[in-house]
């Protein structure tokens, strides 16, 4: 699956389990991996060789918003081969089950139309996440 979301109570180690997984890409010299947070929180927590970005240094706010700043990411920065997320839900600041479903599924076909692989963390309940995006679940 090309997107995969970590869902999670607040402070439940859904950014721990990111770092782990980017810790392991990152061995890999032929990744490109991207990680995207809300405010610098784990700046020295990551690797040298990932890119790290503060969504707050960009006026992106919402999910299209943020599905289109992906995609203009993808299109200068064609080898991307990982995105994570951290703290969706903060840099959408969109709390709708509905907007969410929608969004997973965007970015579902842009991660397929530009083979990488995304991953997000969710601060939600797993029996709040919606029903139609269970799919997405990473177990």
């Amino acid at each position: 699956m090309s997107v995969k979301a970590i869902v999670g109570r607040k402070g439940s180690g859904k950014t721990p389990i990111m770092l782990q997984q980017i810790e392991l890409l990152s061995q890999d010299k032929e990744s490109n991996i991207v990680f995207i947070e809300y405010g610098k929180t784990v700046v020295h927590l990551i690797p040298h060789s990932v890119r790290l970005i503060d969504i707050t240094e960009y006026p992106v706010r919402g999910f299209s918003q943020l599905i289109a700043f992906l995609a203009g990411m993808n299109a200068k920065d064609y080898d991307i081969s990982h995105i994570f997320i951290d703290s969706l839900l903060t840099i959408a600041a969109d709390n709708s089950a509905d907007h969410l479903s929608e969004f997973l599924t965007a970015l579902e076909d842009l991660a397929r139309r530009v083979d990488v692989k995304i991953t997000v963390s969710i601060s939600l309940d797993r029996e709040e996440f919606p029903r139609e995006s269970l799919r997405f679940l990473e177990e």
